[in-house]
């Protein structure tokens, strides 16, 4: 009883409680992964749990999959795939597609590189990397970008800001990127997020789709360009059409 009491007392003095917790995380592979995203990544990284699972989005994927049919084998990336389930989601749609699959955390990488090793696809590629740039000059038909523009902290806490958690210049310059790395007349999909595309200087050579999905559930928790954020309004847009 003793030793349990003071194991409490010590983990009741904030210093202590503070290491106790750091040591917790450590042990934890999923944590030290947060970690060394973090320092390899910095400010680039946008949304930074990797939950998922597969089959997420299939009224936008079949959207998609229909906007694509006239290209046999479309280049395809998943901006944010954490351990590939979008990836393999978007082969049930995209069987003679190339895909690939980008995300900054290490782990979610080795994880999607795994399960391709048991079940071979030599049309599907994965790359640890938190911005399309490391791509090269690659430019792809389509770019999903799924439930990436956002935190978990704004949607728990809704703060008046969002500069401190996620600011919206990252946003913004993360589409840009995007855009350099989509081909005129391909197809962008941002969805799941806490910003508005339309809200960008990027959207001003985009044409905007709803889907009957999306009108259905739109979003509603938004920041602005200024950080604030914007209350009372519904956005459905999930599909941008690059002109050109």
């Amino acid at each position: 009883m003793f030793t349990s009491a003071l194991r409490a007392g010590l983990r009741a003095v904030p210093p202590i409680r503070t290491a106790v917790r750091s040591l917790r995380d450590f042990a934890n592979r999923e944590s030290r992964a947060l970690v060394r995203m973090y320092r390899r990544h910095g400010d680039q990284v946008l949304q930074p749990y990797p939950t998922t699972f597969e089959d997420r989005y299939p009224a936008v994927f079949g959207a998609l999959a229909s906007r694509l049919s006239h290209i046999s084998e479309p280049l395809i990336l998943s901006y944010g795939c954490s351990d590939g389930s979008e990836v393999r989601s978007l082969r049930r749609w995209f069987p003679h597609a190339k895909i690939v699959g980008l995300d900054p955390n290490a782990l979610m990488i080795a994880k999607a590189r795994d399960h391709l090793s048991l079940h071979p696809d030599p049309g599907i590629s994965y790359v640890e990397a938190s911005s399309p740039n490391s791509l090269g000059d690659v430019q792809f038909d389509a770019i999903l970008a799924m439930a990436v523009f956002r935190h978990g902290e704004l949607e728990r806490t809704l703060p008046a800001s969002c500069a401190t958690i996620l600011p919206f210049d990252r946003f913004a310059r993360a589409v840009e990127a995007l855009d350099r790395h989509l081909k005129p007349g391909g197809w962008l999909s941002v969805w799941n997020a806490h910003f508005r595309f339309a809200d960008t200087q990027t959207a001003q050579n985009y044409d905007a789709h709803a889907l009957e999905y999306s009108r259905g559930e739109p979003q509603t928790l938004f920041y602005g360009p200024d950080n604030r954020r914007i209350d009372g309004v519904e956005y459905a847009d999930i599909l941008f059409r690059k002109r050109g």
